[in-house]
């Protein structure tokens, strides 16, 4: 398992009003701790020569997550070696954000995380070929790292199946496995997924937006990331984009 900490407040960060005491609620990755994992084993590009080198270790960044859940004033907080350094800064910025809050009202919070640097580990995760072969074609992906609205892009992600979006619901519907105990259960409903499709084509960022138990939402992650995606397009450019599903449990009352 990659190894991911979040480094907290020392102190536990109490808010006092007129009504009393309030607890503060840190902020929190989109999808939770897995989703940074899967996030930073897809996209972290290793430093040839750090590579090279077998470099093992970590680089602290900090910045600032504000009330809208963007980030703001990121740096690197503990170094480890140049190159490393900015590449766990363009990982770091590819993490979307909760808010801290307290009282349910978001604020603006200092904040900071480790990115791991495992050069033993990156080649084992890397012996076989990437999880999404490269993109057809010589459209270059943007550097900036921005989401870009759907309104604003000039032609939507898609995934890279026969038939496109059109096919989509024909693809998951046969590659579902349906969960022992929620067929053993009969939990039947929807599971609606968001995630961020990122330039390589890969999915990152994801999250369930509803809970309907028995496995069904643990199964719906898993075959999300069985897709790889043609990234929206900006300006002649791929870019990050983000993506609803909804996946369908329905069980056949003739097999039942």
């Amino acid at each position: 398992m990659n190894r991911y900490l979040l480094l907290l407040p020392a102190a536990l960060l109490l808010f006092t009003t007129r009504a009393g005491a309030q607890s503060f609620a840190a902020p929190e990755p989109l999808g939770g701790k897995k989703a940074v994992e899967w996030l930073l084993d897809q996209e972290q590009q290793f430093p040839p020569e750090a590579l090279a080198a077998d470099l093992k270790g970590d680089v602290v960044v900090a910045f600032k997550v504000l009330a809208d859940g963007s980030i703001g004033n990121l740096r690197v907080q503990i170094p480890l070696e140049p190159a490393c350094d900015k590449e766990a800064l363009r990982l770091a910025a590819m993490i979307r954000w909760k808010p801290a809050s307290v009282g349910g009202t978001a604020l603006d919070t200092d904040h900071s995380i480790a990115i791991p640097f495992n050069a033993k580990r990156y080649r084992k995760l890397h012996e076989k070929t990437a999880s999404c072969p490269p993109q057809s074609g010589n459209m270059p992906a943007s550097t900036t790292g921005d989401l870009v609205a759907d309104r604003d892009l000039d032609s939507l992600a898609a995934p890279r199946i026969k038939g496109g979006l059109r096919m989509l619901p024909q693809y998951l519907a046969e590659n579902l496995k349906y969960p022992p105990e929620a067929y053993r259960l009969d939990i039947q409903g929807k599971v609606s997924i968001e995630f961020v499709v990122e330039t390589s084509g890969a999915v990152s960022n994801l999250r369930t937006l509803n809970f309907l138990g028995g496995g069904c939402d643990d199964e719906a992650m898993r075959l999300a990331r069985t897709l790889c995606w043609r990234p929206a397009v900006k300006d002649g450019q791929f870019v990050r984009s983000v993506m609803k599903l909804d996946i369908q449990f329905r069980l056949d009352p003739s097999r039942r």
